[in-house]
């Protein structure tokens, strides 16, 4: 059998595999009814058409890429198409050209054609690209806006000048006003990266701290706020006049560790002053106060010794009351977790062995770098008291059993409990609201113990403190069903000394030491339950809670072992200074807020007809939304089904009938609002803009007889 016959009007398609070429009707009489399959050009075509049909051979029209190009894309000649394909050689695919979906999905490195990916990825090539590219991009937009949302079309039709100002405009940075519809999805790089960056230096040169507070305050994108976080960073070193905690503060988060913490040790360090009578005072005084100087680069242990003392007597003295007569309790943190059970939400409480708060600040900025769609709120971060002494094994089960330390023992978990992350992810997964799932990650003390120097334990602290936010992150954005409503607590077992200690001081006798604390009998113990000695504390067991007397360091050293060995370590923790006792307690809340939707109603009818409006919402946020309710005039006179579900980052379109259309006269007073939640958030009104129009047989002011006449 003859055929197939492969027909290429335009003479220029490639030869298909095994196919003879055919270009003269002298060959096509030679090779017409042999078996071969034969790519027939130019005006053979039409006499080699007829010839099959009346024989039943197989006929398929084939042209070449820049042709099919030009078909697809009406407005360019035969040299741009050319040019498409030179420039993005995967056109030569036939699949990139099946149609303008592919074809724009082919041209952004396969990112779908009307997302918020590709809009970016177009912005950015349109800005990086080398001129000859460039004219491509801005003779090919036109074509695709056909398959995208009107909320995307700028990118594609903006005059190459008015490229940049879209970029800054979606970024942040001013430009062009205008709403969009989702978070720039894209890294910047190239020409773009470069724009940003100087026009972030200008700023900040110009307007100091100011300029990062703006951006900020106007929701700028967070490699916005990277960027003018180090830019600010140098301007606050050529201006340290300038340079406070709180301004560190702000910049922090946004900050590389090693930046964060080269400006920490230029701000001006004092002794910190007596900690305040009031614990709910400690969690700022630590902050403002005692942290600065305990990490500055000199600080003058002699000189704070009696601070720490002081720190100590009042420590005891509320922690002694907050266990026997309830003053205080809510400092606990066995009692923070079991109040855990009456939220509403499912909460992970990840317990991060050892975590001090100069620690917790490191993990907070990762978090916040890393999180670039800013779905986790931070709903602040307080101090809570752990179970004494400070000591895991001892203080951990009363953390997850949400009981106090001496019923610690016999006492159920609240929620799973686990240290491999999958069994964490499994347990999420399952969960519902006012379950507790906590997670165990021990990785954050050992670091410390495995360390030979401070500045070995720093590094790795910021290396480990890194990963452990990207999978808190992954757990809570993921693991955790979208609609669920969820919360994060970040918290530990206990803190750990902020420097390198020795083994100096001899044990009560009879006591045996473990770290900084030791545990034995202690006889003749006074009415206070406690008693402050040069350089540790004796605790009586009944008075705090623990099933043998207690020995804790308040200074900076570390007991003795049993066999009198001496050495030392790096950051040890069972004591009682400030940074082993107030440990922190973070809280994160998932979908907490979100830039409210938009919603446009529009429709034309016939008075008292039936009829159909469309509804249009855009959702500009990285999480589904929902429509839980409806109230206004026109929402009684709509069918409306909810509770409707707004896609993250979309535009969705919904039609609705009406089964009868309203009258001119109507249409002023009809308005629609909705209420709209994120999980199970509080809801939050939005008023949609109605444009409808009506036309109507007759108005009131038409005489019916006036034809008559």
């Amino acid at each position: 059998m003859s055929g197939p016959y492969f027909l290429d009007k335009a003479g220029d398609a490639a030869l298909p595999e095994g196919a003879v070429e055919v270009d003269t009707e002298a060959d096509f009489l030679r090779l017409a009814l042999t078996d071969s399959p034969l790519l027939i050009r130019g005006r053979v075509t039409a006499w080699a058409e007829a010839f099959a049909e009346g024989r039943d051979i197989t006929v398929l029209l084939v042209q070449s890429p820049a042709s099919e190009l030009q078909q697809l894309l009406p407005g360019i000649g035969s040299e741009t198409a050319e040019q498409l394909l030179v420039q993005w050689p995967s056109l030569a695919q036939p699949h990139t050209r099946q149609s303008l979906a592919t074809l724009g999905t082919a041209l952004a490195d396969e990112l779908q054609l009307g997302t918020a990916e590709h809009a970016a990825h177009w912005l950015l090539q349109r800005i990086n690209s080398a001129p000859e590219k460039r004219s491509l991009l801005e003779s090919l937009g036109p074509a695709l806006t056909e398959s995208v949302w009107e909320e995307w079309r700028p990118v594609y039709l903006a005059p190459p000048d008015k490229a940049a100002d879209l970029l800054f405009s979606w970024i942040g940075l001013g430009g062009m006003s205008r709403d969009w519809p989702a978070p720039f999805p894209a890294t910047l790089t190239g020409e773009a990266e470069q724009r940003v960056k100087d026009f972030i230096a200008h700023a900040v040169a110009a307007q100091g701290l100011t300029a990062f507070e703006r951006w900020q305050a106007d929701g700028a994108a967070v490699q916005v706020l990277r960027l003018g976080a180090v830019a600010t960073a140098q301007w606050l070193r050529e201006h340290p006049e300038q340079l406070t905690p709180a301004a560190l503060q702000r910049l922090r988060d946004y900050l590389p560790t090693k930046t964060s913490q080269d400006l920490a040790a230029r701000l001006p360090v004092r002794l910190p002053a007596p900690p305040p009578a009031d614990p709910a005072a400690w969690s700022e005084w630590m902050a403002r106060e005692y942290l600065p100087y305990r990490t500055s680069q000199n600080p003058d242990l002699l000189a704070l010794s009696p601070i720490l003392r002081s720190f100590a007597e009042q420590f005891l003295l509320s922690y002694s009351a907050a266990l026997n007569i309830g003053i205080h309790a809510e400092h606990l943190v066995w009692q923070r977790t079991a109040a855990l059970r009456h939220s509403q939400t499912l909460t992970l409480v990840v317990i991060a062995d050892g975590l001090s708060l100069y620690d917790l600040t490191t993990l907070q900025g990762h978090l916040a770098q890393q999180d670039t769609d800013q779905r986790l709120s931070d709903c602040g971060v307080q101090v809570a008291f752990p179970a004494l002494p400070t000591i895991t094994h001892q203080a951990k089960p009363a953390l997850v059993g949400g009981v106090a330390p001496i019923l610690s023992s016999d006492a159920q978990p609240l929620g799973p409990s686990h240290t491999q992350e999958t069994k964490v992810e499994a347990a999420l997964r399952e969960g519902k609201q006012g379950d507790i799932v906590f997670w165990n990650y021990v990785r954050t003390d050992k670091l410390y113990h495995d360390a030979g120097t401070l500045s070995q334990a720093r590094t790795e602290a910021n290396a480990t403190l890194l990963g452990l936010a990207e999978r808190i992150l992954g757990l809570m954005l993921n693991a955790i069903p979208k609609n669920m409503p969820a919360q994060l607590v970040i918290t530990s077992d206990h803190g750990r000394l902020l420097l390198p200690a020795r083994r100096t001081t001899p044990p009560p006798a009879g006591f045996k030491p473990e770290g900084r604390a030791a545990s034995g009998e202690w006889q003749d113990i006074p009415a206070s339950g406690f008693e402050l000695r040069e350089e540790y504390a004796l605790l009586g067991r009944t008075r705090f809670g623990l099933n043998e007397d207690a020995a804790v360091m308040w200074g900076n050293e570390m007991f003795m072992m049993s066999n009198g060995a001496t050495g030392g370590e790096i950051c040890p923790h069972g004591g009682i200074t400030p940074e082993e006792v107030l440990i922190p307690w973070a809280v994160y809340a998932r979908d907490l807020s979100f830039r409210l939707p938009t919603f446009e109603v529009t429709g034309q009818g016939m008075a008292e007809e039936v009829g159909k409006l469309r509804i249009r919402a855009i959702n500009a946020n990285a999480l589904p939304l929902t429509v839980s309710a409806a109230a206004g005039m026109l929402a009684e006179r709509l069918p409306l089904s909810l509770p409707w579900t707004l896609p993250a980052n979309d535009v969705t379109e919904l039609e609705v009938p009406l089964s009868s259309w309203p009258k001119k006269s109507e249409l002023a007073a009809l308005q629609l609002r909705l209420s709209v939640r994120a999980g199970e958030a509080a809801a939050q009104n939005v008023s949609a803009q109605v444009h409808l129009e009506s036309e109507e047989l007759y108005s009131s002011t038409d005489d019916i007889l006036d034809g008559l006449l």
